[in-house]
């Protein structure tokens, strides 16, 4: 399974990379349906945001003025990029990277099959369609099975056999950046799919029922603290950790240092919505964890790796912000 992850993600990553320059160098007129289809439609994850614009390559002799970009999806594909040569150089063994972008790919094709039912129209289906939610479904099944079986598994079964005195909290550094990233995470899905669907007038998307239930001042908030439940609660009760805990070597047990029960996770992620509660680490109180019973384990890592992927972040989120706000509205022509 290990040179199918590793033959699997660089592929991901180079279509990704690929896709995010397309029309730089094509008119969307070139693209075939079928081309199209596969660039586009059945990418592993999508999160558009942070919209740059680069100037055009001149197609057919014209200048073509300059193209949109999301940064936020080259971003992404880079990392999964970079986490694709550094399991690879370290024989298989360094999986953070991975398992963070492998954790993208499951919430994205989770939040596409939740579309897909919810938007389903008979009179579309066509091969185009069936081949999209068979892939996307290959996608939930794949991501997952990679993910508990190999990028995710190393250290923790050993963990959990240990006795509560001998598990070791994740510093309150590791809970920041816990925090940080997932909200990156949450704020740039959120904010990407209300300008999708702003800009889609005339199509339905999730953000319309809001803004129906909500009006058009509400809507977002209740949209983000409703993606905001489903993410932690979906990452925590599937895989007792999320994106970012991947990243820092995290995960949860209960007190006694096993996986913690659905109810567990359920009451947890309800916590969340108590105002500032995630800020609570700093005052030496959890409140998500103590009303929980539960507890945010570091895994058996290598300390010098460790500080290397944190180090390895902060500079690519670092370049990722200021080259947005370096192009953010500049003009090129």
């Amino acid at each position: 399974m290990k040179k199918t992850i590793l033959a699997l993600s660089l592929f991901f990553s180079l279509m990704g990379i690929i896709r995010s320059f397309i029309f730089v160098f094509y008119n969307f007129e070139d693209i075939t349906e079928f081309l199209n289809f596969i660039l586009f439609d059945i990418q592993a994850y999508d999160y558009a945001g942070m919209t740059i614009y680069i100037p055009r390559h001149p197609i057919h002799g014209i200048e073509g003025g300059r193209v949109s970009m999301e940064l936020l999806n080259l971003s992404f594909f880079l990392t999964f990029l970079s986490g694709t040569f550094i399991y690879y150089f370290s024989k298989y063994k360094e999986t953070k990277l991975l398992a963070f972008n492998y954790g993208l790919v499951f919430l994205g094709s989770i939040l596409k099959t939740g579309s897909f039912i919810l938007f389903f129209n008979f009179e579309k289906l066509n091969f185009y369609t069936v081949f999209y939610i068979a892939i996307t479904l290959l996608y939930i099944f794949m991501s997952y099975q990679f993910i508990t079986k190999e990028l995710n598994s190393n250290g923790i079964e050993d963990d959990i056999q240990l006795t509560e005195n001998k598990l070791e909290n994740a510093s309150n550094t590791k809970r920041f950046l816990n925090l940080f990233i997932d909200s990156f995470i949450i704020l740039a899905i959120v904010f990407g799919y209300i300008k999708y669907a702003d800009r889609m007038d005339g199509v339905t998307t999730y953000y319309n029922y809001f803004k129906s239930a909500f009006g058009d001042q509400f809507a977002g908030i209740a949209f983000y603290w409703t993606f905001k439940f489903i993410y932690y609660l979906l990452f925590e009760s599937v895989f007792k950790t999320t994106p970012a805990k991947f990243i820092t070597s995290c995960y949860i047990t209960d007190e006694e240092g096993n996986p913690p029960s659905f109810q567990m996770i359920l009451k947890r992620t309800l916590l969340r919505f108590v105002p500032f509660e995630s800020f609570s680490f700093l005052l030496g109180k959890n409140l998500h964890d103590d009303y929980s019973d539960t507890y945010v384990i570091n895994k058996k890592t290598d300390h010098k790796i460790e500080n290397q992927y944190t180090q390895f972040l902060a500079i690519s989120f670092g370049i990722v912000l200021v080259v947005y706000l370096t192009m953010f509205n500049r003009d090129f022509y």
